[in-house]
């Protein structure tokens, strides 16, 4: 049988224990994270760079944050700054001049923040657009530069640049609508909805079946033709095809039967060449010397009714006012 332990012994244990306990605490396996990159002095890496090493260190202590993120500071364009750094604010032993972690990257932003980093904001922000972008995407860099601009969401000109950046067909939707969002939070909102639901429909407009298919089970199986239809006996033929008929009126054209040409390669009459030729006459009824305007004109004078109706004009003409007529060069007896 065990002997028994009173009390002061098993209060002794248990204080040691706990001595123990909090000197040598024991310590959880800590999280695997991504080692960031360095930075090389490059401003316009400088705020990710920041947010990487803010993740990474954010467990450590003052001192050591502080020396792990010197340390991700290399390049020769950033060490003479380092060493200068180091210099001022490295004490021995491995400590900082600096009160707190945030009393460092102050420290640091006066020199690596763009000064100008407000307005380049508001001048990235009057040329954001949403475009054919999804609604997410745009409004995540909307939002970025907002914050940089130093603009919050209550402000009226940041609701009025959604309104004015957004899709066109969204914002006449929310119109027609007859409901009109009051708050960014709204605009936002409603915007993201009607774009998710349009690129939605776009998917399954882009992928609906055809309405004249038919379903794999009810399509017909097409029937195997019959041995007599495989190789069908030659027919001889009884009848012979009629003759095309063929008719030429006084335009010289031959009118041939159905599938058949027509002839509209006529002769001229003056010097009896082609239509496609040029023809000894040069007369502007042969290809090579015709244009709309001499065609025209040949028309007045050479066609039988076009002809006619020329004549009995100038008739009229010489009748109604014989000194114009005659002032143009015709002849009262001419006609």
């Amino acid at each position: 049988m065990a002997p028994q332990i009173d009390e002061d012994t098993q209060a002794f244990i248990q204080a040691t224990v706990q001595t123990l306990v909090e000197r040598f605490p024991t310590s959880s396996p800590r999280p695997k994270v991504k080692e960031p990159d360095t930075f090389d002095g490059t401003k316009a890496r400088y705020d990710a760079w920041k947010q990487e090493l803010q993740l990474y260190v954010g467990s450590m202590d003052k001192d050591r944050a502080i020396t792990t993120i010197v340390s991700f500071i290399r390049g020769d364009h950033i060490e003479r700054w380092r060493r200068v750094f180091c210099k001022k604010h490295h004490l021995p032993g491995g400590k900082w001049t600096f009160e707190s972690l945030d009393d460092f990257w102050t420290e640091v932003d006066k020199t690596y923040v763009d000064p100008n980093v407000v307005k380049t904001a508001q001048a990235n922000l009057e040329q954001c657009l949403m475009g054919s972008r999804p609604a997410a995407d745009f409004f995540q860099e909307f939002e970025e530069l907002a914050n940089l601009a130093g603009y919050s969401t209550a402000d009226k000109h940041l609701i009025d640049l959604v309104e004015r950046h957004s899709k066109p067909s969204i914002i006449n939707t929310i119109y027609a609508s007859g409901e009109e969002p009051t708050s960014y939070e709204d605009w936002k909102t409603r915007i993201t909805n009607i774009d998710t639901f349009w690129r939605k429909g776009q998917i399954v407009r882009g992928h609906a079946p055809s309405l004249l298919a038919f379903p794999s089970s009810s399509r017909p199986a097409p029937s195997a033709p019959s041995p007599s239809m495989r190789n069908p006996a030659p027919v001889a033929s009884t009848s012979t095809a009629p003759p095309i008929p063929t008719r030429r009126d006084g335009t010289g054209i031959v009118y041939g039967g159905h599938g058949q040409s027509m002839d509209l390669d006529r002769t001229c009459q003056k010097c009896g060449s082609k239509r496609s030729e040029a023809g000894s006459c040069r007369s502007p009824w042969h290809y090579p010397n015709r244009s709309p305007e001499q065609q025209r004109v040949r028309r007045a004078w050479e066609e039988p009714e076009a002809r006619e109706e020329l004549v009995e004009s100038m008739r009229r003409w010489a009748a109604e006012d014989p000194e114009d007529f005659a002032a143009q060069g015709f002849e009262l007896g001419s006609v």
